[in-house]
């Protein structure tokens, strides 16, 4: 049985053939992948997606007979689509107004917005958008600015050989990509997550957060250096001032953009 026969059941069968483990992974992908679909496309909750992986969960728990539950399953979105589909095609009975955003919406798209501007790092695209860029924002710092501002800091106190920066730079390393092909060490037991299945929503949730955390403590404690380097060093050269400014500018507007300045370090 082929993965396309899996999604051309027909309800009339009475008996359907077991699937082998091959189909059963095929039709589980294949009916995540219509949820996301029908949620994205249709404007449905999430939630309908996250049920789901819940049913599969308690049959599996209850050993209910999986390819009866999946093949049902299977019918269920396609009778969901099919409506949407109908009703789509009917239109709505009256021109519906028009509904201004709300100023939560009006907030969210400023917030991407404002985001946007950072490239992505694609490393799972389930990942939330936020982490995505800022491990991206965070790889071209260090791919970009990194290295010239440790020559820039080189006669000060804040040398790369001190504990500081030493632990700047190894924060730096966990939470960028050196390639930008490989995923940031810091992300590793998000992606355990995001492939685990069931999917643990609010593990995944508390992992991104964790990353932005982490992300916030490394950029205001890079800040704080640099605010003490161009308050001290007054009679830094010209060109080493430039990179320090720089460097400080792009670190501020991180905290910025990506909502962290009150994500800092207890001290």
């Amino acid at each position: 049985m082929t993965k396309e026969t899996v999604f051309s059941y027909d309800r009339g069968d009475v008996a359907p053939k077991k699937l082998t483990p091959g189909e059963i992974t095929a039709s589980v992908e294949k009916i995540r992948k219509s949820y996301d679909n029908y949620v994205v496309k249709y404007f449905k909750p999430r939630s309908l997606r996250q049920a789901f992986e819940s049913r599969y969960l308690q049959a599996l728990k209850a050993k209910t007979d999986i390819s009866s539950f999946l093949l049902a399953e299977i019918s269920a979105i396609k009778e969901l689509v099919e409506r949407e589909e109908q009703r789509v095609q009917l239109g709505p009975a009256r021109p519906a107004p028009e509904k201004a955003p709300g100023f939560a919406d009006k907030v969210l798209e400023e917030n991407r917005a404002r985001i946007a501007k950072y490239p992505e790092l694609p490393f799972d695209p389930d990942a939330g958008e936020e982490v995505r860029r800022m491990a991206g924002a965070l790889s071209d710092f260090a791919a970009a600015v990194w290295r010239d501002l440790g020559a820039a800091l080189d006669e000060t106190m804040y040398a790369m050989t001190s504990s500081e920066m030493l632990a700047l730079d190894s924060q730096l390393r966990y939470l960028s990509s050196a390639n930008r092909q490989e995923p940031p060490q810091l992300v590793s037991r998000l992606l355990v997550e995001l492939r685990r299945f069931p999917r643990n929503f609010s593990a995944i949730e508390r992992e991104e957060k964790d990353y932005l955390l982490q992300a916030a403590f490394f950029l205001h404690d890079l800040f704080t250096v640099l605010e003490r380097v161009r308050r001290v060093y007054t009679e830094m050269p010209a060109d080493r001032r430039t990179v320090v400014e720089d460097a400080r500018a792009r670190t501020w507007a991180l905290i910025s953009d990506f909502r962290l300045k009150d994500l800092k370090r207890s001290r």
